[in-house]
C-alpha cells in the first residue's frame, strides 16, 4: 500500500512540475508575441489524463482523513477553475507596458536622430515602417469582402458604404424613402 501512496505522490507531483513548466512557457509566448496573443504556431495538444479508479479515490479519501495528505494535493483530472478575467488584465498590462517600451525606445532613437541632424529622414523612414506595418500583407481571406466594390463579385459594396444611387435618392426624395 505504501507503495501505491507513494507512485500517486510522484504522479501528482511530476503533474504540478508540468503545469508550471506549461504555464511558464504560455506567459513567455505572450509576452514575445506582444501581449495579443495572436500566435499562428499554436498547436493543442489534447493529452487524456487517467482517471482515478475507486481504489485510488477510496485511498485519497483515507490519506485525507487521516492527515497525512496535504490539502494541495487534488486528483489528476480536477483542475483548479482559471479566471480568464485575470488573464485578459494580466494580457492587456503586457500589452500597455510592452508598447509604452517600444514608444520610449522610439523616442530616444528620434532625439538621437535630431541630435545627428538626421530626425527628419528617421521620422519619415518611421511613418513609411508604421504604414507597412499596420497594412495586411498576406492575401485575403476566401469570401472576404473588400472595402472597394470593384474588387468584389459582382461589384457589391459593403454595408454601410455610401454609394451614388443612395445618396441621389437622398438628395431628390429626402433621407426618409425606402426603395
Amino acid at each position: 500500500m505504501a507503495d501505491f501512496q507513494e507512485q500517486l505522490r510522484q504522479y501528482r507531483l511530476q503533474k504540478r512540475r508540468k503545469e508550471t513548466v506549461d504555464n511558464f512557457k504560455d506567459k513567455l509566448r505572450r509576452f514575445w508575441m506582444l501581449g495579443t496573443g495572436a500566435n499562428k504556431d499554436t498547436t493543442i495538444e489534447v493529452q487524456q489524463v487517467p482517471t482515478p479508479t475507486k481504489a485510488e479515490v477510496i485511498s485519497d479519501n483515507s490519506l485525507d482523513e487521516a492527515g497525512t495528505s496535504s490539502e494541495n494535493e487534488m486528483l489528476p483530472d480536477e483542475n483548479p477553475p482559471r479566471s480568464t478575467d485575470h488573464h485578459h488584465r494580466e494580457n492587456n498590462v503586457l500589452k500597455y507596458t510592452l508598447w509604452t517600451v517600444y514608444l520610449l525606445f522610439w523616442v530616444t532613437l528620434y532625439v538621437i536622430a535630431i541630435k545627428l541632424s538626421f530626425g527628419l529622414v528617421f521620422l519619415m523612414i518611421s511613418a513609411l515602417f508604421g504604414i507597412y506595418f499596420n497594412t495586411r500583407t498576406e492575401p485575403k481571406k476566401r469570401n472576404e469582402m473588400s472595402a472597394y466594390s470593384v474588387f468584389n463579385k459582382n461589384c457589391e459594396s459593403i454595408d454601410g458604404t455610401l454609394k451614388a444611387e443612395q445618396f441621389e435618392r437622398e438628395i431628390r426624395y429626402g433621407s426618409g424613402s425606402v426603395r
